[in-house]
């Protein structure tokens, strides 16, 4: 929610509700901050930001999470608490903007950018440049703009949306290295794309802000026929996209298609057999396997890996 919704829109609505006077309404903001995947776990030892409309409020939620937690925070104000939401998510997005940036930026000297910044980081305490990867999900794709929404013209808002939009950007680099490698669309140039959940670690079926999902309706919108796998996302809802045919199976997925996207990283990637009908009848067959996740899973002539620590090295569609 946007600085000011608990104060300006929540206790007004509560007050009416009540037919108290909003002095007397006791109201708590105490944004939840877990990882899909470890809510519960996360629950019992993470802090707890709490905060109330009054002393009494703010004492009843701290008795409340102490069930929960023995770690709480009281700050001043509604307002702070919904900034410390909002500055959390938002900060991590950013963080993952710089790592995207320079992989990008490492690219331009012909460097393979992830490679960079595993060795800058190794050993080395000051430095702790997030890996190449898009970002994305029900919480990072939106909070920047809700944290800007009503925030006053200033350095700090164009600042914060930069960095939202450069990892926005991301999905248009996958398209472009898919015409690169298929060519114009049409109904035999099938692309397939497996691990359409947000993430793949911790594992989640969750579709919701899905950059594999944007990158899809993206292909689809330009004419290409899709193959669409995941390990953990639910059929029906995949279906239900209608962006193209749904595979249990990764290698039906790959069958018929030009290329492979493999866009997130799920620890089953690693399991996965090598397929004979892609290595020795497929020759020119590309993969970007966005994460690194299956790296080592094909070695033949006729495939090509690329990730995005170096896939803007390839070819002269993205120069």
């Amino acid at each position: 929610m946007s600085v000011g919704t608990t104060r300006n829109i929540v206790l007004p609505f509560l007050s009416e509700l009540c037919g108290r006077p909003e002095d007397q309404v006791l109201a708590a903001m105490c944004p939840e901050r877990t990882v899909e995947g470890k809510a519960v776990e996360e629950l019992t030892h993470l802090p707890q930001i709490i905060s109330g409309s009054n002393e009494r409020a703010l004492e009843i939620a701290q008795r409340f999470f102490r069930y929960m937690t023995p770690y709480v925070i009281p700050v001043a104000s509604l307002e702070e608490a919904e900034l410390v939401k909002l500055y959390c998510n938002t900060y991590r997005d950013m963080s993952f903007a710089i790592g995207n940036a320079f992989c990008i930026a490492a690219q331009t000297f012909g460097v393979d950018g992830a490679s960079v910044i595993r060795h800058a980081n190794q050993g080395y305490a000051r430095s702790n440049i997030a890996l190449p990867g898009f970002v994305a999900g029900p919480c990072l794709e939106k909070d920047a703009y809700i944290l800007t929404n009503n925030m006053p013209d200033c350095p700090s808002k164009d600042f914060i949306m930069a960095g939202r939009r450069f990892n926005e950007s991301m999905e248009d680099y996958v398209v472009d290295w898919v015409k690169a490698h298929v060519g114009e669309p049409g109904d035999e140039k099938v692309v397939a794309i497996s691990g359409m959940a947000f993430k793949g670690q911790p594992e989640t079926s969750d579709l919701r802000g899905s950059s594999s999902v944007y990158i899809a309706r993206k292909l689809h919108a330009l004419g290409y026929r899709l193959a669409l796998h995941d390990f953990v996302a639910h059929r029906e809802e995949m279906q239900a996209l209608g962006l193209g045919q749904v595979y249990a199976d990764l290698a039906d997925a790959c069958r018929d298609a030009k290329v492979l996207l493999v866009l997130n990283n799920h620890r089953r990637y690693q399991d996965v057999q090598r397929c004979p009908e892609i290595e020795h009848s497929k020759g020119g067959f590309a993969i970007l396997d966005a994460w690194g996740a299956c790296r080592d899973l094909y070695h033949s002539d006729g495939v090509k890996i690329c990730t995005l620590g170096d896939f803007m090295l390839d070819g002269e569609a993205l120069k």
